[in-house]
């Protein structure tokens, strides 16, 4: 009996590829591994199902349709999802002719290793097999076992670690706490009015210029990181030559042995832009073999998933539809989709996100050199958890609010979050663009579906479980909130899941306060609780000086001079310093057309407040409470930086 031709040639010789597609598929191949009949179903040269069914004839395991006649639930819930997804087989039913037979549905080809795993999960090696496509399998996991899938999604944070969820919001003491302090400030105020005005003027100028003096102190530090890095490379260089090895930074992977992927990208209420967005995910310098992207859908987001399924995407695009289930929050959305990602790295990328190019190649490089380092003892920092990737805006010019929300992100991603990894603080991660190790995200407890800025709890969670934050020299742009109402509403959001990852964090101060040592300390007081603190108190700062100054100069307000003196001095030098650190930044990144407008920041921190005062109310009312930012509004525009940025580089 001849052996069955190889499934390239099968397909040649049934007349479903032409040579020509034969001769490129083996070519990616060659350059990019995976299987073959993989790369004719991504060239297009073939369906899903036509290779599927060419390999069911080699097999002589006949193809079965797992949505049209789906699996026995039993069976499948007897094999755990994520090994049924990892091995590529799932029981489909016991066999009619011979009940003590199970029928097996698999994507990979029928051998004694797979009868093996069959056996370790089943307890029997009397099994026939069938063969189904990869698709096929998953919805059939995806069915079988829903409620090990949501469980995963929106529960087991808060059950296996309830100390780091923030479901139960907020502690008695922490809720009353607020209460308290106002009650002692309004019987100061009837009891003293005048020394009460002297100390909160004080309190509220502190509060403010601790903040500022925080960020701006962490601005200051990338210089010196960046020649803390030079000289790094250089001693590793040099280290490497002497044992005779080549120099790391010369080194990357070669397509071949690049790993899968995972690309996580949430949407709701977005018709307008999933086109764009996979098309902006199909521009990644990586190949397509080892891309897996996953559009994730909310189940009532009717118009959504119509349009996406509308569009037929790329075959390593899948939509998955997200069911319902309570807190419906972009995190619990990501939850959901690590629970079926293949990949040995997962990324978050938003829906109007236009990543770098080459910015998964870099995020792999950076795991690369970490572990090597390690592995060869020129490391002895805490082990990689997450690389977060600069932010920038597209649309910087559109209006004045662009241009002050890019001054902002400039002010965080070239300034504030590089000297933080510098003075070794723990990052909070900004919401995209944050590339994980997936078996260390999964070991964490994955994103906290009940906090609104999952991504600094994430960030801050790596950190007290002893893992490190790093910052990748690679860019992706956003687009910026462009109305204002919007704006308030997505920063009470930020704002809010600060004040909760803070809640969260305290709830055990003396504990968290041993797990994180005093650099973790640092970076809990001086960014995630004193950042919403500062945009509470910047109009008291601003109402008590300028109240101050007018009372002692018109009125004859009767106050110590080094108060008067202080209270003036320290609001305006604090304002100095965050427009001076803050156009600089955005001078570097746009341009000082748009550096020139951080001018306006006193006004702009007002937006902040009174977001901030939302934030608080909404902390104590509805913490879980997720306010859509919507996008899309302009994103046919284009900023000059960007303009140019093309031009340099067509």
């Amino acid at each position: 009996m001849s052996q069955p031709a190889p499934i390239g040639q099968a397909l040649l010789d049934a007349g479903l590829v032409t040579p020509e597609q034969l001769d490129a598929a083996l070519e990616r191949q060659r350059t990019e591994g995976g299987h073959l009949g993989q790369q004719l179903v991504l060239g297009g040269a073939v369906s899903r199902r036509e290779l599927y069914g060419a390999l069911a004839e080699q097999w002589s395991a006949p193809l079965v349709d797992l949505v049209a006649d789906p699996p026995d639930d039993g069976l499948v819930r007897r094999v755990p999802y994520d090994a049924a997804l990892r091995e590529g087989w799932v029981p489909w039913r016991p066999d009619p002719d011979r009940p003590e037979r199970v029928l097996v549905a698999t994507t990979e080809a029928p051998t004694d290793a797979l009868r093996a795993q069959v056996a370790a999960h089943l307890g029997t090696r009397d099994v026939a097999f069938r063969t189904t496509t990869p698709w096929d399998l998953w919805k059939a996991v995806e069915a079988s076992h829903r409620a090990d899938l949501l469980f995963e999604s929106q529960e087991r944070l808060h059950s296996e670690q309830p100390a780091a969820s923030a479901a139960d919001g907020l502690t008695q003491w922490q809720r009353w706490a607020p209460l308290g302090v106002l009650l002692v400030v309004v019987g100061l105020l009837v009891a003293n009015p005048a020394e009460t005005f002297v100390v909160m003027l004080a309190l509220a100028n502190v509060v403010f210029f601790a903040a500022v003096l925080f960020k701006t102190t962490a601005a200051l530090l990338v210089p010196f990181r960046h020649r803390r890095r030079v000289d790094a490379q250089w001693r590793e260089t040099r280290e490497r030559a002497r044992r005779g090895l080549p120099p790391r930074w010369a080194v990357d992977r070669p397509d071949h042995e690049l790993p899968v992927y995972t690309v996580l990208v949430p949407v709701f209420r977005e018709a307008n832009v999933v086109q764009k967005v996979v098309e902006n995910i199909g521009s990644l310098d990586y190949p397509k073999s080892k891309l897996d992207v996953m559009l994730l859908m909310e189940a009532d987001d009717e118009e959504t998933i119509a349009v996406a399924r509308a569009m037929r995407p790329p075959e390593y695009v899948r939509l998955v539809v997200v069911p319902p289930g309570k807190p419906q929050t972009k995190p619990r959305a990501c939850n959901y989709g690590l629970t079926l990602a293949r990949g040995e790295f997962v990324v978050i990328y938003d829906a109007e996100d236009r990543p770098d190019p080459d910015q998964l190649r870099q995020a792999v490089a950076a795991f690369d050199r970490d572990e090597l380092m390690r592995r060869e003892g020129l490391s002895h920092e805490d082990p990689l958890a997450v690389v977060q990737a600069s932010l920038y805006y597209y649309n910087a010019d559109y209006n004045v609010l662009t241009r002050m929300f890019a001054i902002e992100y400039a002010h965080w991603f070239e300034a504030m979050l590089p000297g933080m990894d510098e003075a070794g603080l723990p990052m909070p991660l900004g919401g995209t663009s944050n590339h994980f190790r997936a078996d260390v995200l999964r070991a964490m407890g994955a994103w906290d579906p009940f906090n609104v800025t999952e991504d600094a709890d994430a960030g801050l969670r790596a950190a007290v479980e002893g893992y490190r934050v790093d910052v990748l020299p690679s860019g992706t742009g956003e687009e910026a909130c462009a109305e204002t109402f919007a704006w308030i509403r997505q920063r009470t959001r930020w704002i809010k899941g600060y004040l909760v990852t803070a809640a969260v964090n305290t709830r055990h101060p003396i504990r968290f306060s041993r797990r994180v040592g005093v650099r973790g300390v640092i970076g809990m007081v001086g960014l995630i609780m004193a950042t919403p603190v500062a945009f509470l108190a910047y109009p008291l700062a601003l109402g008590f000086t300028a109240t101050t100054y007018v009372g002692v100069q018109w009125i004859g307000l009767d106050l110590p001079e080094w108060v008067v003196g202080a209270s003036v001095t320290t609001f305006l030098f604090g304002n100095a310093m965050m427009i001076v650190s803050a156009a600089l930044a955005a001078s570097w990144r746009y341009s000082w057309r748009i550096g020139g407008f951080a001018l306006l920041s006193p006004l702009y921190w007002l937006l902040h407040s009174i977001a901030a005062w939302r934030a608080l109310y909404q902390t104590v009312k509805d913490p879980h409470r997720w306010e859509k930012t919507p996008h899309g509004l302009t994103e046919d525009y284009e900023s000059e930086h960007d303009q140019h940025a093309h031009l340099v580089s067509g």
